[in-house]
């Protein structure tokens, strides 16, 4: 890490800025950061102190943190960029490449060709799956990192960790897969950071578990209730079992919706029949219970999470979801209501008009496609026939592997347990291109110059 001390200040400086405006480019181009519906319940989470009953408060913390109590929600977008930045140029040091400016004009790239910009550039917890993500790596294969780092990544990893319920199953995999790796190809993989890094990683899994407690306790059953309804399990379980057992269920069992945002959200949800949210969690987890214990519905579910995945893998088009949140919406009340310095800047975003932010989001997402494409063809090329990337630097295969890794991952947890989305794919699809952009980088790098 010695490299540091090489570089003038400003030149790193400089580099870090150029860094963290490709991250802000989405939200600078709209003309303010931007929003979700669920935008709306981090924003009320934090300034209420409330952990809501499908979210930790994590995130709705961070941002009255970070906002400054309201002064502004740039300063948010602005501390999620520099996190990411950060933790991508130490995993782009660990591959060998020493400069800033090399490491900033990676970034830069990857977030011209993809939908990185709108992954950081939004007010929800998306930026923290990369974050976590590209933090384990480094904990757990990147060698000689100064202590005072290491201490702060795992700073960045509980903060992160603690910001999505998914984040436990990811963790989770992603560590079980680096050990399975780890044994199966012990030449070649690089030696994991020590036991005691992973049971750091452990303790810190527990403590942020803990922190998302209240929410998973509020809803552990229902979300995955509403994937069941996206399949027909739930629907042919009820079929199956209400003439012998009571589910107030049963009262709209003509008419519960194969979606699980209907299922979820409608004015006419089927979950309006139940008189308090205990009783839902109680009624739904027999249901949920009960369907796993049946092996035609359990292979429904299994059959259905491996097309939902492999569905999941090619959907990462930017703008799901950011939709125009005008006025007589929550978000804009809110908006209104806690930052009210900004809402003059809200009310005047491409995202309200509409068309000036969706037809440059599908063009967007036509090129990522192609992207992609060819991304996925590279990497094809590079490790069948070439085999370069263990040319270039031992851990670029390590990263190679473990960032795809995290991609599959991804998708297959939100996909088997919740839905497929774009959304859901655009927070680390943008990883294959940027592999991509890194090994051309490190193998020109790795050439051998001409005798003069």
């Amino acid at each position: 890490m010695g490299d540091l001390a090489e570089e003038k200040w400003f030149v790193r400086w400089g580099a870090t800025l150029f860094a963290l405006l490709c991250l802000m480019s989405a939200a600078i181009w709209n003309g303010y950061p931007i929003v979700y519906s669920d935008t709306s319940s981090y924003i009320a989470s934090g300034f209420h102190l409330e952990t809501l009953v499908d979210r930790p408060i994590t995130y709705g913390l961070f941002i009255r943190a970070c906002s400054i109590n309201g002064l502004s929600l740039w300063t948010v977008i602005i501390a999620q960029s520099m996190l990411l930045a950060y933790v991508i140029g130490l995993l782009l040091r660990g591959l060998g490449i020493r400069s800033s400016w090399t490491r900033s004009l990676i970034i830069g790239s990857t977030a011209l060709v993809t939908g990185l910009p709108f992954v950081s550039g939004q007010l929800i917890t998306d930026v923290f799956t990369p974050i976590l993500v590209i933090t384990l790596f480094l904990l757990f294969f990147i060698e000689n990192l100064p202590r005072q780092t290491r201490t702060l990544l795992f700073g960045i990893f509980l903060l992160a960790f603690a910001m999505h319920m998914s984040h436990v199953s990811i963790t989770v995999l992603l560590l079980l897969i680096s050990l399975v790796l780890h044994r199966l190809l012990r030449r070649t993989w690089p030696n994991l950071n020590g036991w005691r890094t992973i049971m750091i990683i452990l303790a810190l899994s527990i403590a942020g578990t803990l922190v998302m407690g209240v929410s998973l306790a509020k809803s552990k059953y229902t979300f995955y209730a509403a994937h069941l309804t996206e399949i027909g399990v739930l629907q042919r379980y009820l079929e199956e079992h209400c003439a012998t057992e009571h589910f107030a269920l049963c009262e709209r069992l003509g008419d519960i919706p194969q979606s699980a945002d209907a299922f979820l959200w409608a004015d006419d949800s089927p979950l309006k029949v139940y008189n308090s949210r205990k009783e839902m969690e109680i009624e739904l987890g027999r249901i949920v219970a009960g369907s796993l214990k049946e092996p035609a519905l359990l292979w429904m579910q299994i059959s259905s999470a491996i097309k939902a995945t492999g569905e999941q893998l090619t959907h990462f088009a930017v703008g799901d979801g950011n939709g125009s949140f005008g006025e007589g919406t929550l978000l804009h009340e809110r908006i209104a209501l806690y930052i009210p310095s900004e809402l003059n800047a809200y009310d005047n975003t491409r995202q309200m008009e509409g068309d000036q932010f969706r037809g440059p989001a599908l063009l967007l997402s036509r090129i990522h496609s192609v992207v992609m494409a060819l991304s996925l063809l590279l990497l094809g090329a590079f490790w069948l026939y070439f085999r370069l990337p263990a040319q270039a630097t031992p851990h670029l295969t390590t990263a190679t592997v473990f960032l795809i890794s995290a991609v599959t991952v991804n998708a297959a947890i939100n996909a088997s347990l919740v839905m497929v989305a774009d959304r859901f794919g655009t927070k680390l699809a943008w990883m294959i291109p940027f592999l991509v952009i890194t090994s051309f980088v490190l193998i020109k790098n790795r050439r051998p110059k001409p005798q003069e």
